[in-house]
């Protein structure tokens, strides 16, 4: 339907409907909360660092993992350790036979969420409530106690085999941002010369009442469109890929961690959809570039634009060119797709009057 709408639709009309929608996508995409969007329980960069100074259990590794929000804690020993709670109440155990987590224990529901917080006075409800989480003896969770600013020392408290203490210690301080003015010029700057494309390359026009324009071996923004889009998309599904093999565990695969990034993913295969409509040349190949390159932008570009202003990445260390990238990929194709199914828009051809009409009209003149 699509491909014929055009036809029926004068230039003014036409104009208006490629604004309202590429407006109507944006406006849409725009309630979407960066958390939302990004899909992982991260955020994409946090302006503090989170770090483990020492650990008095032998055979116990704990790091700072996903930018600060979740701290790791790795047993290699075959004592039983158990992580103390807010109130000092059991809160999870790791043994010879993996992880369990205690439901009971009011640490429990906030170390769900990076921004839970659990109610410091509310003692647990009767025995612990053990729950395997996993066979494997490494486990991630969020500790509101080493997380956000203030700069500060923070510890966690273990118990070794019910019996002799332990202990977490740490630090959290404000991390160094980055050249924000920069990553965002740069990234900008790029969208508009991708956008000039669309004004410099000539289109292939399907109106009667224009020249056919450029043949399909000279339609050189076309295939500059493709391999932009091929490019941010294929830049977008690598950094996402990456970022949730980051945050795997053994509680949490990466198909799982995939799921929570879905919108994003399916933003950068859209995008890596319409190169193919590019080099196919299909009809509708410009408009769904320019809408999948509004998507991008929206929903990996300025959703996860933290990346240029705070210093601690949760990701992996090329985020802020992903990001750039998607950013200045996604309006560029959203501005050159656009103009480019605005100039190729076929207009109504003018009527002329029949030859025999002409003929009466000559013959009364004379």
């Amino acid at each position: 339907m699509l491909r014929f709408l055009p036809r029926f639709l004068p230039r003014r009309a036409l104009r208006v409907a490629l604004l309202g929608m590429l407006l109507g996508v944006l406006a849409a995409l725009g309630y979407v909360t960066p958390a939302a969007a990004h899909g992982a329980d991260a955020p994409a960069a946090v302006d503090y660092v989170v770090r483990v100074d020492s650990v008095s259990v032998p055979g116990v590794a704990v790091r700072a993992v996903e930018g600060g929000a979740r701290l790791e804690l790795r047993s290699t020993t075959d004592r039983t350790v158990v992580v103390l709670g807010l109130q000092g109440e059991p809160f999870l155990r790791i043994g010879p036979d993996g992880v369990a987590g205690n439901h009971r224990s009011p640490t429990w529901a906030a170390s769900r969420s990076v921004t839970g917080r659990a109610d410091r006075t509310a003692g647990q409800a009767g025995e612990p409530d053990w729950r395997r989480m996993s066979t494997q003896r490494t486990v991630r969770w969020h500790d509101e106690r080493a997380r956000e600013l203030p700069a500060r020392a923070w510890s966690v408290p273990l118990e070794m085999d019910g019996t002799t203490p332990g202990i977490i210690r740490g630090t959290v301080r404000r991390a160094d941002p980055p050249q924000t003015g920069w990553w965002w010029s740069g990234a900008l700057l790029a969208a508009v010369a991708i956008g000039a494309l669309a004004l410099a390359s000539p289109v292939p026009s399907r109106s009667p009442c224009r020249s056919p324009g450029p043949g399909p071996g000279r339609d050189v923004g076309r295939w500059a469109l493709a391999a932009i889009a091929v490019v941010a998309g294929g830049v977008t599904v690598a950094w996402i890929v990456a970022g949730a093999d980051l945050a795997t565990s053994p509680a949490e695969s990466l198909a799982t961690q995939l799921l929570a990034r879905l919108w994003p993913l399916l933003t950068g295969v859209g995008v890596l959809a319409a190169a193919v409509l590019q080099v196919l040349r299909r009809p509708v190949a410009d408009i769904v570039t320019a809408i999948a390159g509004a998507c991008l932008a929206v929903m990996t570009g300025f959703a996860d634009a933290a990346v240029f202003s705070n210093g601690s990445l949760a990701g992996p260390g090329w985020s802020r060119w992903a990001v750039a990238t998607a950013l200045a990929g996604g309006l560029g194709l959203l501005a050159a797709g656009g103009i480019r199914w605005y100039r190729a828009a076929p207009t109504t051809a003018p009527t002329t009057a029949p030859a025999d009409a002409v003929d009466h009209t000559l013959a009364q003149d004379k």
